[in-house]
């Protein structure tokens, strides 16, 4: 959910009440669709025997062969019905198992716990398809789990389709007033076509995980989603909530979409150990993954792949993967593309941290094709949204606004991403209320009062003319500008450097996006933190990183010298730095004139207090009269002005010269202007340049 970005403009996004949740509060969540293509088969089950643990019952379920009056306790004497299975209460160990390849129609409750060490487990047997759960849409879902702990549900198949607008789900693990529930384990599951209001209702979902009640404070603890597919969606496709969520401005739950009233939503009471791993979830009406109300999650390793399509409800939008109501949430290493976009103010971005979030880390991500964007963050008064850090992730061709920072959100710190945009132009259709072109309109877009924005060492490859907000203070640091002849960049960034970032070879594979041997974007980074890597896993020094999403694993980059003497001298120039005293740079030996300049760039911020330079033959080539100037990021300081130089040989004996600055300064570049110089044989020649 959230509100909207753009001032006086009613959230389109995510439609839903606002009604009890301020009067300012529009928190739209997103919607989906039914049935879109497929993005990838679901993977048959292996074979299944029961599975290895501590001392338990296992029982059997057989579609075809077995019966309701059997024991259950062994394949011949297996259960028939959905309805025989939901009367089971599991304890330590027990095994709920469903023959591989057969079909159930209806509902199956499930009930009981394990315990530590000995969990229960409903799962398979046998060889062939996952066993499948229809529920038909005759039920609110097809597999209920009730206040579950010490429990693994594995490796089944499930739908819940009848083509009606009524909100439904796949699977939902339900928990009320029940206190800590611990280590439960949702994992190879293929939940799909599951029919709702084709929307964003926060209460419909492939997989849903929610906790309701206020009389027993009531979590999840060292809770497991992974390795699930979910797909074909009318509504979310993974997401949890709890009535345990009041804090701040935070005072309902969607009580239309849920029909829970305010005063049962209490103390924010946050699940703890949530990990959301490794799962594919694609063609949903809503957001694909959306943890709310948790402390140190983790959602890492997902693909999600065209979350907000097909949407029934024409208005409003979603995202990828967003949150909202977390402390300390970690989302890395997924991928996201194909979120759809229904029109200004209406998502569609790759992630979002949304309302009621603290300390939120958006690392390692790969986000490409979504139509809105790829990242924004966003909340409400009272409920704002904190210290969010977003690095070290690629966004290629992401529409409409690459970052879109919007209400009373602050602290968002935007470093060490590679940002390629091509200006690829989104198109919403008829009948969508946005229906229209949209070609890319801004880089960063900052709406109303969001604050403490950040944004350092990017590289921006942007080839079209869309530009970069800097309303409320935004600082920008250290960034590449680049993709067209003119690249445009904010007038506010001091250490902005628009030239080529020379990546390997830009495509459609992350590696591509890497940084060349000789990109300007190494070693120029700002510091910023500590104990870090980059996209691909590479350490990252303390100091001069380099920008962009990668950092660059070879020999350090070598400073590179220019001088406005003419084609010989800029052709041996590298001679001056190449850290040997016997190999030389000279000017030309005819028509040499005074002043001059040669320029060194050491291509990372570098410590210089004295300059040091080496000539042989020094009274018949040497420099004898020059100024050192250093580079403030934009613009020349003199350091030392008129330095008189007096060199006593004419042999190859290498002779030096230091010059001293008045005060040690960390500089990128260093211009020596040459006043005068030896010029026995009508040139001067210099050896080596040492800052120090």
């Amino acid at each position: 959910m959230r509100t909207s970005r753009i001032p006086n403009t009613p959230p389109a996004r995510r439609s839903r009440i606002a009604g009890a949740l301020l009067a300012a509060l529009a928190l739209p969540l997103s919607a989906v669709a039914a049935g879109p293509a497929q993005a990838a088969p679901a993977q048959a089950a292996p074979a299944k025997q029961p599975h290895p643990r501590a001392a338990g019952t296992t029982y059997y379920v057989d579609a075809e062969s077995g019966n309701d009056s059997a024991s259950g306790r062994n394949a011949a004497a297996a259960w028939k019905s959905l309805a025989r299975a939901g009367k089971l209460t599991l304890g330590p160990g027990d095994q709920l198992l469903f023959k591989a390849g057969q079909r159930w129609k209806g509902r199956l409750d499930v009930q009981g716990a394990g315990a530590v060490g000995s969990p229960a487990l409903v799962g398979s047997y046998g060889t062939g398809a996952k066993p499948l759960i229809e529920g038909g849409g005759t039920t609110d879902v097809a597999v209920k789990l009730n206040n579950v702990h010490d429990f693994t549900l594995d490796g089944l198949e499930v739908t819940n389709w009848s083509d009606s607008t009524t909100p439904r789900s796949g699977v939902n693990l339900f928990g009320k007033d029940a206190g800590k529930l611990s280590n439960v384990t949702l994992r190879n599951l293929n939940i799909h076509d599951v029919d709702g209001p084709g929307g964003s209702t926060v209460s419909s979902a492939g997989l849903l995980i929610s906790i309701r009640g206020n009389t027993t404070p009531t979590f999840f603890d060292n809770l497991v989603v992974e390795k699930n597919e979910v797909s074909k969606i009318r509504s979310y496709g993974i997401i949890n909530w709890s009535t345990w969520s009041r804090r701040n401005g935070m005072t309902s739950l969607y009580p239309v979409e849920t029909g829970i009233p305010d005063s049962e939503v209490v103390t924010w009471t946050p699940s703890t150990n949530v990990r959301i791993r490794d799962n594919y979830v694609h063609d949903v009406t809503a957001g694909g993954i959306t943890p709310m109300h948790t402390k140190g999650a983790v959602v890492e390793g997902n693909r999600v792949h065209k979350a907000a399509t097909g949407r029934l409800n024409l208005k409003g939008g979603n995202v990828g993967i967003w949150w909202q109501g977390n402390d300390d949430l970690l989302v890395q290493r997924n991928e996201v593309s194909g979120s759809g976009f229904n029109g200004p103010g209406t998502d569609g971005h790759g992630f979002d941290a949304d309302a009621d979030n603290n300390h939120s880390v958006v690392q390692y991500n790969y986000s490409h094709d979504n139509d809105g964007g790829f990242f924004i963050t966003v909340s409400f008064k009272g409920a704002p949204t904190k210290d969010t850090v977003v690095r070290y992730n690629l966004s290629k061709d992401d529409g409409f606004e690459v970052f879109s920072l919007s209400t009373e959100t602050s602290g968002t710190a935007i470093y060490n991403n590679t940002i390629y945009a091509s200006g690829r132009v989104v198109t919403v259709h008829p009948p969508y209320t946005g229906a229209g072109d949209y070609p890319l309109g801004k880089i960063v877009h900052i709406y109303n009062n969001a604050s403490g924005i950040d944004i350092r060492n990017n590289i921006f490859y942007n080839r079209t003319t869309a530009g970069y907000d800097t309303a409320n203070n935004t600082v920008y640091d250290s960034n590449i500008y680049w993709g067209t002849d003119s690249p445009v960049a904010p007038s506010g960034d001091i250490n902005a450097i628009k030239a080529d970032p020379k990546l390997v070879s830009i495509g459609t594979d992350p590696a591509g996006y890497k940084l060349q041997a000789d990109s300007p974007a190494r070693g120029r980074g700002a510091t910023v933190t500590q104990d870090i890597k980059d996209y691909f896993g590479n350490a990252v020094p303390v100091t001069a990183p380099d920008r962009g999403f990668h950092q660059f694993t070879g020999a350090p980059p070598q400073p590179v010298v220019t001088t406005s003497y003419a084609t010989l001298g800029n052709s041996h120039a590298y001679r001056m730095v190449d850290g040997n005293t016997a190999t030389a740079w000279s000017s030309v030996s005819s028509g040499v004139t005074f002043p001059g300049t040669i320029d060194v760039d050491f291509r990372r911020p570098t410590g210089v207090g004295t300059v040091t330079l080496h000539t042989a033959f020094a009274a018949g080539q040497g420099i004898k009269q020059l100024d050192v100037q250093t580079w403030n990021g934009s613009a020349w300081v003199t350091q030392v002005a008129g330095q008189q130089l007096a060199w006593s040989g004419n042999t190859s004996t290498v002779e030096q010269r230091t010059i001293t600055l008045p005060q040690r300064v960390t500089t990128e570049r260093l211009r020596l202007t040459v006043r005068d110089a030896n010029l026995q044989w009508g040139n001067f020649a210099l050896y080596e340049i040492q800052a120090a």
